[in-house]
């Protein structure tokens, strides 16, 4: 008997490649930028939250106030603070102030910075305005008037390493003058034995924060420029008081003090201011 040899079955047996170097490379890229794209997308909503924190925190003003300094000015010092609440530095920050009187005269400006404010930190920035008080300058009325002064300030920096920033502040500030409703009154001649001797009054009201511990000189001049007498006196007026004090002085002879002036000047330290004249009747 013959015997049938069946066919043996042989099955598929599968063959694996690797995937050309360069579709590993095309994957790697593509997750790549899946994670470059998330970054992003973090930096940016990062930097828009900070950056609206950052607006918010205006520049504040701290302590401004005002006292006689030498080369016959006023110095406005103070200082300005600036928050950082977000989470990048912000750079380069620098800031401007402008101070101008409630007629919007223009009195002075002064510049701070540049500098680095980290994040999540306040910076404090010192300031000091100096003021000529000069019967040519714009500030002279701040001896004797009380006013309204106007403060703007702004600030330009970098923020988040690429974006420019803007910060403003407008605010306004009361001032008391130092030498408020100052007046000069000249009284009637009088003396005796060739002698003439005049009494000058002179009033105003200290509405600085500082006391005027000083010397107050006193000079008559003629209508025809030629001084005719002349005294001084110590002071000492704290704030908020009213002084009304007066003090006579001798004429030269034959020196006339009708249509002259009379010319106040105050002096303390360093410090001498000559007061507004006051016209002679």
């Amino acid at each position: 008997m013959n015997e049938q040899v069946l066919p043996v079955a042989t099955s598929d047996v599968p063959t694996y490649h690797h995937p050309p170097a360069i579709y590993r490379l095309a994957q790697l890229f593509r997750g790549l930028s899946v994670v470059v794209v998330v970054l992003l997308v973090v930096y940016a909503g990062t930097v828009v939250y900070s950056a609206y924190e950052v607006a918010r925190s205006s520049p504040q003003s701290h302590g401004l106030s005002a006292s006689f300094a030498p080369n016959d000015t006023v110095e406005i010092g103070g200082s300005f603070t600036l928050s950082n609440p977000g989470f990048y530095p912000i750079q380069s920050f620098a800031l401007t102030a402008r101070i101008t009187n409630a007629s919007g005269v223009f009195l002075g400006r002064l510049h701070v910075g540049p500098t680095v404010i980290a994040p999540s930190a306040t910076d404090n920035f010192p300031v000091a305005l100096y003021l000529p008080v000069s019967s040519v300058s714009a500030a002279e009325s701040l001896l004797t008037q009380d006013q309204y002064l106007d403060v703007s300030a702004w600030g330009n920096a970098t923020y988040a390493y690429l974006f420019p920033l803007s910060v403003t502040l407008t605010e306004t500030r009361s001032w008391g003058a130092p030498f408020e409703g100052f007046a000069v009154k000249v009284g009637t001649p009088g003396g005796g034995g060739g002698m003439v001797t005049l009494p000058v009054t002179v009033t105003f009201t200290n509405d600085a924060s500082f006391s005027e511990q000083g010397t107050l000189a006193i000079t008559v001049v003629s209508s025809a420029d030629v001084t005719c007498g002349s005294t001084s006196f110590p002071i000492d007026v704290p704030p908020g008081n009213l002084y009304d004090q007066t003090e006579t002085l001798s004429l030269s002879s034959g020196c006339s003090p009708a249509g002259g002036q009379v010319v106040t000047t105050y002096t303390s330290g360093g410090t001498t201011l000559v007061l507004p004249p006051e016209a002679i009747p």
